[in-house]
C-alpha cells in the first residue's frame, strides 16, 4: 500500500472565464508541466467556493466572483504529480471581474486563455479533461 505523508488533502481548482468566454490553464512544474487549473488546498473554516476563489486569486492577481462548484472527484496517487498524493478535489467555476493576469511565478510557469474546446489539444494533467467537459455540461444549463 502506497504511504501519503499527507494523508487526505482537500484541494479546489478554478476554472476561471474571461469576458471572451476564454477559461485560464496554467502549467505548474508541480503537475510536471502539464496544463492544469489553478488551485490549492482549503484551510480549516473555509468553504469551497471561498478556497476556490481565493487560491485563484493569489495565483493569478485577478478579482473574481466565484458561481458554484461543478465538478468534485478523487485524484489518488496521480502519475503527473510530483509526490505520492490522495486529492479530494473540488472544482468551481468563477469570473473574472477586474485586473491583469500576473502569475505567482513560484506555483505558475505558464497561463494563456483558451477557449473550452481548445483546452482539450493541450497536455492536460489528470482528471482536467473531466473537469473542464463538467464545465461545458454546466454552461449549457444556464
Amino acid at each position: 500500500m502506497i504511504e501519503f505523508p499527507r494523508g487526505i488533502e482537500v484541494v479546489t481548482g478554478a476554472i476561471i472565464e474571461n469576458e471572451k468566454g476564454e477559461i485560464l490553464i496554467a502549467q505548474q512544474p508541480k503537475w510536471h508541466s502539464k496544463w492544469t487549473l489553478v488551485g490549492g488546498h482549503v484551510k480549516v473554516g473555509e468553504s469551497i467556493l471561498e478556497a476556490g476563489v481565493r487560491e485563484a486569486e493569489e495565483e493569478t492577481g485577478l478579482t473574481l466572483k466565484g458561481i458554484t462548484v461543478i465538478k468534485w472527484g478523487e485524484c489518488i496517487n496521480s502519475p503527473d504529480f510530483d509526490r505520492p498524493a490522495h486529492f479530494v478535489y473540488f472544482n468551481i467555476y468563477c469570473k473574472v471581474i477586474s485586473g491583469e493576469l500576473k502569475l505567482e511565478q513560484k506555483e505558475l510557469s505558464a497561463g494563456q486563455w483558451v477557449l473550452p474546446e481548445k483546452a482539450f489539444e493541450l497536455d492536460l494533467a489528470d482528471t482536467m479533461a473531466d473537469s473542464i467537459t463538467s464545465f461545458l455540461e454546466y454552461k449549457k444549463h444556464v
